[in-house]
Protein backbone atom coordinates (compact mmCIF):
# COMPACT_ATOMS: atom_id res chain seq x y z
CA UNK A 1 0.00 0.00 0.00
CA UNK A 2 2.91 2.30 0.74
CA UNK A 3 4.24 1.94 -2.81
CA UNK A 4 0.90 2.99 -4.32
CA UNK A 5 0.78 6.14 -2.19
CA UNK A 6 4.42 6.85 -3.00
CA UNK A 7 3.75 6.39 -6.72
CA UNK A 8 0.73 8.68 -6.60
CA UNK A 9 2.73 11.41 -4.89
CA UNK A 10 5.81 11.10 -7.09
CA UNK A 11 3.80 10.45 -10.26
CA UNK A 12 1.54 13.46 -9.79
CA UNK A 13 4.47 15.69 -8.90
CA UNK A 14 6.39 14.52 -11.96
CA UNK A 15 3.35 15.01 -14.20
CA UNK A 16 3.00 18.54 -12.85
CA UNK A 17 6.68 19.28 -13.51
CA UNK A 18 6.41 17.86 -17.02
CA UNK A 19 3.30 19.94 -17.74
CA UNK A 20 5.08 23.05 -16.47
CA UNK A 21 8.17 22.20 -18.51
CA UNK A 22 6.19 21.71 -21.70
CA UNK A 23 4.39 24.99 -20.99
CA UNK A 24 7.76 26.77 -20.72
CA UNK A 25 9.07 25.16 -23.92
CA UNK A 26 5.89 25.83 -25.90
CA UNK A 27 5.67 29.36 -24.51
CA UNK A 28 9.20 30.08 -25.74
CA UNK A 29 8.32 28.55 -29.11
CA UNK A 30 5.25 30.77 -29.41
CA UNK A 31 7.22 33.82 -28.29
CA UNK A 32 9.86 33.06 -30.92
CA UNK A 33 7.19 32.67 -33.60
CA UNK A 34 5.74 36.04 -32.60
CA UNK A 35 9.10 37.83 -32.44
CA UNK A 36 10.70 36.34 -35.59
CA UNK A 37 8.75 38.46 -38.14
CA UNK A 38 9.73 41.62 -36.24
CA UNK A 39 13.47 40.93 -36.42
CA UNK A 40 15.59 42.66 -39.08
CA UNK A 41 17.13 39.26 -39.95
CA UNK A 42 15.01 36.51 -41.50
CA UNK A 43 14.99 33.86 -38.78
CA UNK A 44 12.65 30.89 -38.27
CA UNK A 45 10.32 31.24 -35.32
CA UNK A 46 11.45 27.93 -33.85
CA UNK A 47 15.07 29.09 -33.84
CA UNK A 48 14.13 32.39 -32.21
CA UNK A 49 12.18 30.39 -29.63
CA UNK A 50 15.24 28.24 -28.90
CA UNK A 51 17.32 31.37 -28.38
CA UNK A 52 14.67 32.73 -26.00
CA UNK A 53 14.57 29.40 -24.15
CA UNK A 54 18.38 29.27 -23.88
CA UNK A 55 18.48 32.84 -22.56
CA UNK A 56 15.69 32.07 -20.09
CA UNK A 57 17.44 28.94 -18.82
CA UNK A 58 20.80 30.72 -18.58
CA UNK A 59 19.26 33.60 -16.63
CA UNK A 60 16.86 31.74 -14.34
CA UNK A 61 17.85 28.52 -12.65
CA UNK A 62 14.63 28.05 -10.69
CA UNK A 63 11.77 25.61 -10.85
CA UNK A 64 10.86 26.55 -14.43
CA UNK A 65 14.37 25.66 -15.60
CA UNK A 66 14.23 22.31 -13.80
CA UNK A 67 10.81 21.58 -15.27
CA UNK A 68 11.93 22.56 -18.78
CA UNK A 69 15.04 20.42 -18.52
CA UNK A 70 12.97 17.45 -17.34
CA UNK A 71 10.55 17.90 -20.25
CA UNK A 72 13.49 18.24 -22.63
CA UNK A 73 15.06 15.06 -21.28
CA UNK A 74 11.79 13.22 -21.90
CA UNK A 75 11.71 14.49 -25.48
CA UNK A 76 15.34 13.52 -26.05
CA UNK A 77 14.70 9.97 -24.81
CA UNK A 78 12.03 9.67 -27.53
CA UNK A 79 14.08 11.53 -30.13
CA UNK A 80 14.12 8.69 -32.67
CA UNK A 81 10.35 8.97 -33.07
CA UNK A 82 10.74 12.46 -34.51
CA UNK A 83 12.56 11.00 -37.52
CA UNK A 84 9.69 8.70 -38.51
CA UNK A 85 7.80 11.39 -40.53
CA UNK A 86 11.01 12.39 -42.30
CA UNK A 87 11.76 8.76 -43.14
CA UNK A 88 8.24 8.26 -44.48
CA UNK A 89 8.61 11.43 -46.55
CA UNK A 90 11.86 10.17 -48.04
CA UNK A 91 10.24 6.84 -48.90
CA UNK A 92 7.23 8.59 -50.42
CA UNK A 93 9.34 11.00 -52.46
CA UNK A 94 12.00 8.45 -53.42
CA UNK A 95 11.09 8.81 -57.10
CA UNK A 96 11.75 12.54 -57.07
CA UNK A 97 15.02 12.02 -55.18
CA UNK A 98 16.10 9.35 -57.65
CA UNK A 99 15.29 11.63 -60.58
CA UNK A 100 17.47 14.41 -59.13
CA UNK A 101 20.20 12.25 -57.61
CA UNK A 102 23.17 14.22 -59.06
CA UNK A 103 21.89 17.41 -57.44
CA UNK A 104 21.22 15.60 -54.15
CA UNK A 105 24.71 14.06 -54.08
CA UNK A 106 26.31 17.40 -54.97
CA UNK A 107 24.35 19.18 -52.24
CA UNK A 108 25.37 16.55 -49.68
CA UNK A 109 29.05 16.72 -50.62
CA UNK A 110 29.19 20.52 -50.75
CA UNK A 111 27.30 20.98 -47.47
CA UNK A 112 29.48 18.37 -45.72
CA UNK A 113 32.68 20.03 -46.93
CA UNK A 114 31.35 23.44 -45.93
CA UNK A 115 30.42 22.18 -42.46
CA UNK A 116 33.87 20.61 -41.99
CA UNK A 117 35.59 23.80 -43.16
CA UNK A 118 33.57 26.06 -40.87
CA UNK A 119 34.11 23.70 -37.93
CA UNK A 120 37.87 23.59 -38.56
CA UNK A 121 38.16 27.36 -38.89
CA UNK A 122 36.09 27.89 -35.75
CA UNK A 123 38.27 25.44 -33.83
CA UNK A 124 41.43 27.16 -35.05
CA UNK A 125 40.06 30.54 -33.96
CA UNK A 126 38.99 29.23 -30.55
CA UNK A 127 42.40 27.65 -29.95
CA UNK A 128 44.09 30.90 -30.92
CA UNK A 129 41.91 32.90 -28.50
CA UNK A 130 42.44 30.48 -25.60
CA UNK A 131 45.13 31.54 -23.13
CA UNK A 132 48.23 29.33 -23.09
CA UNK A 133 48.39 26.73 -20.33
CA UNK A 134 50.48 27.68 -17.30
CA UNK A 135 54.04 26.41 -17.35
CA UNK A 136 54.92 24.04 -14.58
CA UNK A 137 58.36 24.45 -13.11
CA UNK A 138 59.88 21.24 -11.85
CA UNK A 139 61.99 21.46 -8.70
CA UNK A 140 65.73 21.16 -9.17
CA UNK A 141 67.77 18.46 -7.53
CA UNK A 142 65.08 15.81 -7.76
CA UNK A 143 66.53 13.96 -10.70
CA UNK A 144 64.76 16.12 -13.28
CA UNK A 145 67.85 18.07 -14.31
Amino acid sequence: MRRIAEFRTNGLARAGRLAAGFAVVLGCFDAGSAVAPLLPVKLPGALAGMVILAALLARHRGRAAVAASEAGALLLRRYALFFVPAGVGVMTGAGALWAAWPAVVAALVVSSLLALTVTGLTMRLMLRLRPPPPRTVLPTGCGHD
